[in-house]
């Protein structure tokens, strides 16, 4: 089980890193200009490291007959069919999968970060993978699949690699907080970004999710953006007095709700960098400032009526891997918390799929 802590004195503990917290941490990484990214000596090694613990993660799961959840994002909330419509764009908007008007079918995956209980505060996540975009090259399945992954928050507590990797390793090591409060290499930002991150929203299409981390847009070198998605409405949905009382799935229910009865509509967005220094390719956990760059629409996903709450539909949902490595070339990941997803997020999503789908084979009567 993961060790716990207090909410109340983890606030204290946030306050007590305040210092250091406005102090920042040291950077080593040299001055970049926009869309320049920096690959640190050891990250491959990095990247093996951590595909390793996270696949000894996944064996234990597997040594226990259980099924293997995935290391980020494990409730599956549900899934739903969608539209990508991408209107006529000029100027900088048109380029890459944006440079012509067209429709893409596309599927959404809502998830929890980390609770299987919706109704405990949590980061929420989003994948939404496009098919039959022409040009877009696949890590893990057939051509033509174009991946987008969000976070609930604009920024992720592991910024880069080195942090990511003593995360995992913590995870693995069965203290998932020893990352955020060991003594000796204190993590208050990051701390501060995982308690500030949750939230309860009164359903997944009420949320802003934020890329987290930047992309290419584009042929031009020195052009990257963040990407977000938003209800079209423009407002962030809070939980409703009392929806999450009794109600564990209470997320999934009411999104089932809503799109049995009408279609939902959500707004895909662009962040172009502006500043290389104030909006850094090789740090997600710096939030790159709306006021000095705005996000900018340019798609709509149109959700129809649907039924998702179904076995064989959450089923379905729970079997997907996505990769943001999945993509047009022209907007391909940048960064180095990008560039180590590409191996980690395939070996482990070809193991689980594999044993689930194995596993489910042998419980099926």
């Amino acid at each position: 089980m993961r060790p716990s802590i207090n909410n109340r004195a983890a606030g204290r503990l946030v306050a007590a890193f305040g210092v250091v917290l406005l102090a920042g941490c040291g950077d080593d990484t040299p001055k970049l200009g926009l869309g320049e990214e920096h690959i640190a000596a050891n990250e491959a090694e990095l990247a093996d490291a951590m595909t390793a613990r996270i696949l000894e993660i996944s064996r234990r799961h597997q040594a226990a007959g259980e099924a293997i959840p995935r290391f980020n994002q494990p409730k599956t909330v549900a899934c739903a069919r969608a539209t990508f419509t991408v209107p006529r764009h000029t100027g900088e908007l048109s380029r890459g999968l944006f440079a012509e008007p067209g429709d893409y079918e596309a599927i959404l995956r809502f998830a929890n970060a980390t609770q299987q209980d919706d109704r405990e505060k949590d980061l929420r996540g989003l994948s939404v993978r496009l098919t039959g975009v022409d040009g877009a090259q696949s890590v893990d399945g057939p051509s033509g699949r174009q991946d987008f992954l969000f976070n609930s928050y604009p920024a992720l507590f592991a910024g880069t690699p080195e942090d990511f990797s003593r995360f995992v390793s913590a995870v693995a090591d069965g203290r998932r907080w020893w990352y955020f409060l060991n003594p000796l290499a204190p993590q208050p930002k990051s701390l501060w970004i995982a308690l500030r991150a949750r939230s309860q929203p009164d359903s997944p299409l009420a949320v802003s999710y934020y890329s987290t981390t930047p992309y290419r847009y584009g042929d031009d070198a020195t052009s990257a953006v963040k990407y977000a998605v938003r209800p079209c409405d423009g407002r962030d949905g809070e939980a409703a007095e009392g929806i999450r009382d009794d109600d564990p799935d209470y997320l999934r229910h009411a999104m089932a709700a809503q799109l049995a009865e009408d279609e939902a509509c959500l707004s895909f967005q662009v962040q172009f960098q502006t500043d290389p220094e104030a909006m850094p390719i090789e740090d997600a956990s710096v939030v790159w400032d709306e006021e000095a760059s705005p996000f900018r629409p340019v798609a709509r996903l149109t959700l129809p009526p649907q039924t998702i709450d179904t076995p064989q539909a959450l089923a379905r949902c729970d079997a997907l891997a996505f990769n943001p490595w999945n993509t047009h070339p022209a907007h391909r990941p940048l960064g180095g918390i990008n560039r180590v997803r590409r191996d980690i997020y395939q070996a482990a999503g070809e193991h689980r799929t594999t044993h689930n789908a194995t596993l489910s084979d042998t419980e099926t009567p």
